[in-house]
C-alpha cells in the first residue's frame, strides 16, 4: 500500500516538497549519518533489484520541474523514478560528500492524490528529497538554419535538411528499422514509417573475411527511398583487426561471447584506435582508411541513386563500449574528422548529412562536421519523455543543430513529449522493441495517428531523382 504524504509540504512559488522516506519503503533505510539532510532522514540503501520507496502527495493539475536532493561521492549515478506511474530516467554526476539539488526533467501532475515511486536505478546512492517546482510553458526549439555542414552537399541532401528543419518543432517523423517490425506497424496502425533505418555492419572487410553476408542490403534501402522514405544510415564498424574470435568462462561461470561477429565491442578486439590517430604511418591507420573506403563504395550507391543518407557512424563512443570510443575523446574526434574529410573530399560523397550520437560535451568533433545531434535512449518505461536529455542539449545546440531521437525502446509519447516541450525531428525505433512489454499495438496506433506525428504518407512527394 502506497502512504499518504501527511502535509507535504509547499515551498517557495508554489514548489512541492516531497520527504519519501515518509512513504512506504521496500528493501531500503532511513539514514541519519549523513549530515545535513531534511525530514526525519533520508533514502539508503539502494542497492537490490526491487528496492523501492512509495510515496502518495497531494498536487495540482500542471507541468513541473523535477528536482532531487541526492549524494553520489563517488561516481555518476543512474535513476529511475515514476510520477503517477510515468517514467523518468536519467544520469545524476557525483556530488562529493554533501548534498546536491538537481533539476533532472519535467512531469505532469494531477489535481488531487499523486505518486511517486523511487527504484534502484543504477543504485548505491542516497537520497534526501523531490522537488516538483511549477515549470514555465515550453517553447518550441528555436529554428536551425537549413545549413549542411558540407559545403559541397548535394541538391537532394539540402532539400531533405531544408525539410527536416521546416518540421523541427513542430511535428516528429516516425521511424524503424527492421522489416519485422514495419510490417508490424502498418498491420496494426495502418501507416507506414517515415524514416527507414540500416546498417552496414556487414560490409566491413573484417565480418567479410569471416563470411558475413550483407546480401543487396544497400540496394534494398534504395528500393525504400524510392518508396519516398526517408533513410539513415548506421555503420556497427566491426574492428579492422585485432578480433579476438572466441568465448571466455568468467570465474562465476558465465561466457562471455568475443566471437568475430561481436567485433565492433571493445572488449572483443585488441584493435588500438589511438595508436592508428597518432600515427599515419602505422598499420592499423591504413587498415583504418582501408574500411572507409570499402564503405564509401556503398554510399556511392546512394548518391548515384541521388538518395540523400541521415548517416550516423560511430554512435554511442562515450559509452565506451565500442572501439572507436575506447581510447577517450580526443581518438575519437580525430576519427570522425578523418572519416568525414575521407568520405567528402577523397571520394567526393557529398549527399550525407552528419548525424553524430554522443552526449558529453568533451566528445563534440565540431560544427563544422555535424549536422544532427542525436540520443540513443532505452528508459525502463516507454513513457519516459526524456525531457532531463532534452534540456540538457537543448542548452547546447538551441538554433545550431536538429536534435533526433536515433534509436529508441518501443515507440515514444509524442503527445506527451509535445507536452512537456521535448520535440525531436525524428524517432527510429529499435528492432524488436515493439512487442507487449514495450509498445504493443494500442500504444502503436496512438502513436502514428498522432497528430505530432509525420508517417511516410505525409512526406512530401517528391521527384524520382531524390529528396
Amino acid at each position: 500500500m502506497l502512504c499518504w504524504l501527511v502535509g507535504a509540504a509547499m515551498g517557495a512559488q508554489g514548489t512541492i516538497v516531497v520527504e519519501p522516506e515518509q512513504g512506504s519503503l521496500r528493501g531500503v533505510l532511513v539514514g541519519s549519518e549523513r549530515p545535513g539532510f531534511s525530514g526525519r532522514g533520508y533514502i539508503a540503501g539502494l542497492d537490490q533489484d526491487g528496492d523501492a520507496a512509495e510515496v502518495r502527495f497531494q498536487g495540482r493539475r500542471g507541468v513541473f520541474q523535477l528536482a532531487v536532493r541526492y549524494c553520489s561521492p563517488g561516481q555518476p549515478k543512474g535513476f529511475d523514478l515514476r510520477v503517477n506511474g510515468v517514467g523518468l530516467s536519467g544520469m545524476l554526476p557525483a556530488t562529493g560528500a554533501g548534498w546536491v539539488t538537481r533539476v533532472v526533467g519535467r512531469v505532469e501532475l494531477l489535481p488531487g492524490a499523486n505518486a511517486l515511486r523511487i527504484e534502484k536505478g543504477w543504485g548505491w546512492y542516497d537520497l534526501d528529497r523531490v522537488e516538483f517546482r511549477p515549470a514555465p510553458p515550453p517553447r518550441p526549439p528555436r529554428r536551425v538554419p537549413a545549413k549542411p555542414c558540407d559545403p559541397e552537399a548535394t541538391p537532394e541532401a539540402r532539400a531533405l535538411l531544408a525539410y527536416l528543419a521546416g518540421q523541427y518543432g513542430k511535428r516528429t517523423l516516425t521511424g524503424q528499422v527492421g522489416d519485422a517490425d514495419e510490417s508490424y506497424v502498418r498491420r496494426v496502425a495502418g501507416r507506414s514509417s517515415a524514416v527507414r533505418a540500416g546498417d552496414l555492419m556487414d560490409y566491413s572487410p573484417s565480418r567479410l573475411r569471416y563470411g558475413a553476408n550483407p546480401g543487396r542490403h544497400t540496394e534494398a534501402m534504395i528500393a525504400r527511398a524510392r518508396t519516398g522514405a526517408v533513410v539513415t544510415m548506421l555503420w556497427h564498424w566491426n574492428a579492422p583487426s585485432g578480433l579476438l574470435d572466441k568465448e571466455e568462462t568468467a570465474p562465476d561461470g558465465s561466457k562471455r561471447d568475443l566471437r568475430w561477429y561481436r567485433g565492433f565491442y571493445t572488449e572483443a578486439t585488441t584493435f588500438d584506435v589511438a595508436k592508428a590517430m597518432q600515427d599515419p604511418a602505422s598499420e592499423e591507420r591504413r587498415l583504418l582508411l582501408r574500411d572507409i573506403d570499402a564503405i564509401a563504395a556503398e554510399l556511392r550507391k546512394f548518391e548515384r541513386a541521388r538518395v540523400p543518407v541521415l548517416w550516423r557512424p560511430l554512435h554511442e563512443a562515450d559509452g565506451g563500449w565500442f572501439w572507436w570510443g575506447a581510447k577517450g575523446p580526443e581518438p575519437f574526434k580525430r576519427l570522425w574528422r578523418l572519416l568525414h574529410q575521407r568520405l567528402t573530399r577523397r571520394h567526393g560523397l557529398h549527399n550525407l548529412l552528419w548525424v553524430l550520437t554522443v552526449s558529453d560535451p568533451a566528445w563534440y568533433p565540431g560544427d563544422d562536421v555535424v549536422d544532427v545531434i542525436g540520443v540513443d535512449a532505452y528508459p525502463p518505461t516507454v513513457g519516459d519523455a526524456l525531457t532531463g536529455q532534452w534540456d540538457e542539449l537543448i542548452s547546447r545546440f538551441d538554433g545550431r543543430k536538429l536534435l533526433a531521437l536515433t534509436e529508441f525502446g518501443g515507440v515514444p509519447d509524442l503527445d506527451r513529449m509535445h507536452r512537456l516541450g521535448v520535440r525531436w525531428s525524428y524517432f527510429v525505433s529499435w528492432q524488436g522493441e515493439l512487442g507487449p512489454s514495450r509498445s504493443g499495438d494500442a500504444t502503436v496506433r496512438r502513436v502514428y495517428g498522432s497528430p505530432h506525428a509525420v508517417n511516410l504518407e505525409d512526406l512530401p512527394k517528391r521527384p524520382a531523382r531524390g529528396f
